[in-house]
């Protein structure tokens, strides 16, 4: 097998790396009030303020815009899995923030806030 740069197993490694940065579809399994959140953390992307959270009846941590300081209007992005393994996956639940999450650095930077909520949450709770 050749070691040239377009070797398949090569072009694997990077095709599965670009998978891996995309955020994933996915239904919502009932409509999910982002208000309801306990509230985990907060964190800014992109200057725009998030909020993660968790609900009982949908144990995940879940992700919703956070509107301006004086109002509590939130807007639900979708939920991470994998945090515990190191490699966050996020799944969109409202195809209408498709676009913000594929611009630039929005999804990494996403997964790198829920990673460090999810460890400092983690972290408090353990001791």
């Amino acid at each position: 097998m050749s070691l040239a740069r377009y070797a398949p197993h090569r072009i694997r490694a990077h095709y599965l790396r670009a998978l891996k940065a995309l955020p994933l579809p996915a239904p919502q399994p009932e409509p999910i009030d982002p208000k309801r959140l306990t509230v985990l953390g907060r964190g800014w992307v992109d200057q725009r303020r998030l909020v993660f959270g968790t609900l009982t009846e949908a144990p995940r941590l879940w992700v919703a815009f956070h509107g301006p300081a004086d109002t509590d209007e939130r807007s639900l992005i979708g939920y991470f899995t994998g945090l515990a393994t190191g490699e966050p996956d996020l799944w969109l639940c409202d195809d209408a923030h498709r676009a913000w999450t594929l611009e630039g650095q929005n999804t990494a930077n996403l997964k790198r806030a829920a990673a460090r909520v999810w460890f400092d949450c983690q972290r408090d709770c353990e001791g």
